[in-house]
């Protein structure tokens, strides 16, 4: 990221997915009573800050304390910082990474954790795992039940997600532990040895037991956990059924859809599926934002291209994609989403998150006839 007078990083400069840094502030900067201070210059401040929506600080280093060291100003700012904090996390952008100062050694005398993910190491799914092993090395299991997994601040649905998640865990009788990373500091003292994600790609150390994205994944993932799923299993049956009568309704006037999705892969897999088994799509375009066992797709002309490719009606992602087709439906899943009021708490987790997803799928194909 670029600001100060300081020389750009070119893995930084890629406006279509966040970097490390960022995924890195969105996990700490979701647990209360931790303050977050970004090492780095204003562009590596203001570029999370915009798409967290959380408090954050800044050291806002200066082009000449490249050359003569950066510690004197870090340790002013989380001196400032810590008056009102219970803890400090410092996230080092990619400058003070690449200078390789010994910034661990700045941090004496205070209560504060270094977080070393420059948005040189990958994209925000990196960051949020480097900075999720480091606080989680001080949990400890205390609590029966489960966690709450995959809830960050960068996600446009992780409030619906939490929210739907508590539902669905309360109907079973299933106590939950620690929000991860929605959640209070010291909620990771209570932590469960089970963690349920609503999220995939969000994932933090251990503890894995499911995830919650479409009607399959939620009855594995209540059928192995402790507790009586019969209520969320009787209540998936009844909204799939609701779901196909909906979807069969909208196929006796339309084609199925010829959909390009680009989102992150577990919510990418999940309306791919959704637009398969109830719309009788083909399989849709997948390009993918983060890397799994294919390539991540940012690069903003290698996925214009990939959309002007065919004719698709529907598009699945962020405001880029959006313009680069207007003339298609769209479902708005993915940072940046612009040119319209998000702040509900929508889910796309849960037995709610598939609802939520057949609407907004089946409105932007409603509004886009309507424009035709």
């Amino acid at each position: 990221m670029h600001g100060g007078g300081l020389f750009p990083v070119p893995e930084c400069t890629n406006p279509v997915w966040p970097c490390a840094l960022t995924g890195a502030a969105a996990f700490l900067a979701g647990f209360r009573g931790l303050s977050v201070v970004i090492h780095g210059s204003s562009g590596c401040y203001y570029y999370p800050r915009s798409l967290i929506k959380a408090p954050l600080f800044g050291s806002f280093i200066m082009q000449d304390e490249v050359i003569f060291g950066t510690g004197d100003r870090l340790r002013s700012v989380i001196s400032d910082v810590s008056k009102d904090s219970e803890r400090v996390a410092v996230v080092t952008s990619c400058v003070p990474a690449l200078m390789g100062e010994d910034l661990a050694s700045e941090l004496d005398g205070f209560s504060a954790l270094l977080i070393d993910s420059p948005g040189f190491l990958g994209g925000a799914e990196a960051g949020y795992r480097i900075a999720s092993e480091v606080l989680l090395r001080e949990a400890t299991v205390t609590t029966e039940g489960v966690n709450i997994g995959g809830i960050c601040l960068l996600d446009p649905f992780h409030r619906g997600n939490l929210h739907e998640s508590r539902r669905l865990l309360a109907m079973a009788g299933i106590p939950v532990g620690a929000v991860i990373s929605y959640d209070r500091l010291d909620a990771l003292s209570r932590l469960a040895p089970v963690t349920v994600y609503a999220n995939p790609d969000y994932t933090a150390s251990g503890y894995e037991g499911g995830t919650l994205l479409g009607f399959s994944a939620i009855k594995k993932t209540f059928s192995s956990l402790s507790g009586d799923p019969s209520s969320v299993l009787a209540e998936c049956d009844w909204a799939e059924e609701m779901v196909i009568a909906v979807c069969e309704k909208y196929l006796r006037r339309n084609d199925p859809p010829n959909a390009a999705i680009c989102s992150q892969a577990g919510y990418a897999g999940f309306f791919a599926d959704l637009l398969v088994r109830y719309l009788g799509s083909d399989t849709p375009l997948i390009l993918r934002r983060n890397e799994t066992d294919l390539p991540a797709v940012t690069d903003y002309d290698q996925i214009a291209d990939a959309l002007h490719g065919d004719s698709y009606n529907l598009i699945i992602g962020s405001s880029y994609e959006a313009q680069m087709k207007p003339d298609a439906g769209f479902v708005g899943v993915t940072p940046p989403i612009r040119g319209r009021i998000v702040i509900g708490s929508r889910p796309l987790a849960g037995i709610e998150g598939v609802i939520t997803a057949v609407e907004m799928i089946l409105n932007a194909l409603m509004d886009k006839k309507k424009r035709v």
